[in-house]
């Protein structure tokens, strides 16, 4: 029977105090020390080391022994695994597991530290590749870390009395890892909790660009992070650009990371989950063209380690958050349930910043909406009382019978403005609201023929030349020959009424683009030309122009607007090429007739 060195009381004692110790400090480091030298100094093992379990690695942090022992052993990290194997070998002894010599392979054998003696030729003899460990767990059963002992007393295998005693070490061993892990826990809550109070408070500060910035550099102070980003995908309703941040860098221009929006989509959303991945590594959970970009932008930025998790709210995916470290530890569950916190609470923030932006955007419509319908209750008024008034002084003039014909023309020619105008109003409240019409096979050619031959007189009238110029075939689009009609006359109109006399207006009409796809008219005139400032109205019901020569042509300002309004329900365009007393080009273009067996039915 093995005799203990100090006494059993002694021990006793020792254990009592470190029972203390481990209740009370919160200097892990030491107390484990403290431990193994009792394992050493009151049960007599030449040497102890106690291992604490770090991701998937068991690291020796504490040791008692010889020097030379020590400086072999501190600091060794050994695979969770191996060593959950070599338990599975083991006998039981309680608590400890006793794994005698020739019971492990030699693989393991070759990364393990074997003392250098000879044994004995005693069947209790402790022999060099003899090992006795004992799993330190929590209270829960979860493994935190191990403790390994050898040299025993006399060089024998422990008795069962020993055995006891060094049971209750390892007890304390394990209360110490549970106590600090307890810590650590709470310090790690206290910290994400940090991050999150800080990416919510960034929510107070004014634009969403200053939110985003403020919660990145958040993210790379609270996660050590080399580098941080968050993108936020573009509004469709809105048409605005995305909303990014970096911190130190900013965020990547020209879409951000390549391919990652549409990786979240494929492996992380809507379940919440996150895009992990080493700059080394050969697979993840993204495609393999999205990881090597990813993993040469890491490498941009000396990153070893990356998480992409998705930004938010119910089923919507606004952006990412990306968060790269120069460590290939990727983030616990702990770290990764705050950035997904994170997350929500930053999805959160830009779906109020859009609702807002949305709500500013309705109320600057609705206030430009009233202001717009002063101006339009106001030029009605104008246009109306204009003719209404000459109409009424002439009827006053027809008793006396030398003014009747002057009179009775300019009523007719004042009714007839007055007619025009009601025409024009109703044409245009038509065209606002039009959504389907009849389309058939429209060429150009012929329309633009048809309306110079109807302006020919007023051409003539006015001392003004025409050309036309044409391709060989037809010009054909889809669409209704009224409506196109109407805009190709109101352009060559405009052009006519405010040319001066001995002005010229040339009409082309051919196919353009990369592929000749595009149908356009272009109507060129060398009149009173539009200044810039008009140009930005010209289209705008009831826009006169503020050039007073052009202004004291009659004119009710609806003739461009609608002509616009109807382009676009074919799917085309009006612009403008002008300088002021230099003379105007308009162009109206539409999408190319594809093949003669193009001509539908009604079509939206």
């Amino acid at each position: 029977m093995q005799d203990l060195d100090p006494s059993r009381a002694e021990s006793v004692r020792r254990l009592f105090d470190l029972m203390r110790r481990v209740n009370s400090s919160t200097e892990t480091g030491e107390v484990l020390e403290e431990i193994a030298r009792g394992v050493v100094e009151v049960l007599g093992f030449g040497v102890a080391a106690i291992a604490r379990l770090e991701g998937d690695y068991l690291v020796m942090t504490a040791c008692v022994g010889p020097d030379d022992v020590r400086a072999q052993i501190i600091g060794r990290r050994n695979p969770k695994q191996r060593i959950m194997d070599e338990f599975r070998q083991a006998d039981k002894w309680g608590i400890l597991r006793y794994v005698p010599h020739g019971r492990v392979d030699d693989e393991f054998l070759t990364n393990a530290w074997i003392p250098d003696y000879e044994p004995d030729d005693d069947p209790q003899a402790w022999h060099p590749e003899d090992a006795l460990y004992a799993p330190l767990y929590s209270a829960t059963g979860e493994l935190l870390g191990n403790m390994a002992v050898d040299f025993p007393p006399g060089n024998r295998i422990p008795n069962q009395a020993l055995r006891d005693l060094l049971e209750l070490f390892v007890v304390q061993a394990g209360l110490a890892l549970s106590n600090a892990q307890q810590r650590e826990r709470l310090a790690e809550q206290v910290r994400l909790g940090e991050i999150v109070k800080d990416v919510a408070m960034a929510s107070s500060l004014v634009g969403l660009d200053s939110t985003l910035e403020r919660s990145a550099e958040a993210l790379a102070h609270g996660f050590g992070a080399v580098q941080t980003w968050i993108r936020c995908f573009p509004d469709g309703e809105l048409g605005r650009s995305e909303h990014a941040a970096g911190f130190p860098a900013p965020n990547p221009a020209n879409g951000g990371l390549p391919g990652l929006r549409r990786d979240l989509v494929r492996s992380a959303w809507p379940q919440g989950g996150a895009i992990h991945l080493t700059v080394d590594a050969e697979k993840s959970r993204a495609l393999p063209e999205t990881r090597e970009a990813l993993q040469a932008v890491m490498r941009k930025h000396h990153a070893l380690s990356l998480v992409a998790a998705p930004l938010g709210v119910g089923v919507e995916l606004l952006g990412y958050v990306v968060i790269m470290r120069d460590t290939d530890q990727v983030l616990n569950e702990h770290e990764l349930s705050a950035v997904r916190e994170i997350a929500r609470e930053l999805g959160r923030i830009v779906l109020n910043a859009r609702l807002y932006e949305r709500e500013s955007r309705l109320v600057a419509e609705l206030q430009e909406l009233d202001r717009y319908k002063g101006e339009l209750i106001a030029t009605i008024s104008h246009e109306l009382k204009t003719p209404l008034t000459s109409i009424i002084g002439h009827t006053e003039l027809l008793d006396e019978s030398e003014h009747s014909s002057i009179s009775v023309q300019a009523i007719a020619r004042n009714a007839q403005r007055l007619n025009q105008l009601i025409a024009n109003l109703l044409n245009y409240s038509r065209v606002q609201d039009k959504r389907e019409h009849v389309r058939s096979r429209v060429d150009l050619t012929e329309l633009c023929q048809n309306s110079l031959e109807l302006l020919q007189f007023q051409a003539e009238a006015a001392g003004v030349r025409w050309s036309i110029s044409r391709p060989d075939g037809a010009v054909l689009v889809n669409g209704d020959p009224d409506e196109l009609g109407r805009i190709v006359d109101n352009i060559i109109g405009n052009a006519v009424k405010y040319s001066r006399s001995g002005g010229e207006i040339d009409v082309r009409v051919a196919h353009v683009g990369e592929h000749a796809e595009v149908a356009e008219v272009a109507v060129s005139d060398t009149g009173l030309g539009i200044s810039q400032i008009d140009q930005g109205h010209l289209f705008s019901a009831f826009h006169r122009s503020s050039n007073p020569e052009a202004l004291s042509i009659p004119g009710t300002g609806l003739g461009l607007a609608i002509s616009r309004r109807i382009a676009e329900i074919h799917g085309g365009d009006i612009s403008v090429e002008s300088e002021l007393g230099e003379g105007s080009t308009f162009r109206l273009r539409l999408p190319r007739a594809d093949s003669l067996d193009s001509a539908s039915a009604p079509a939206s």
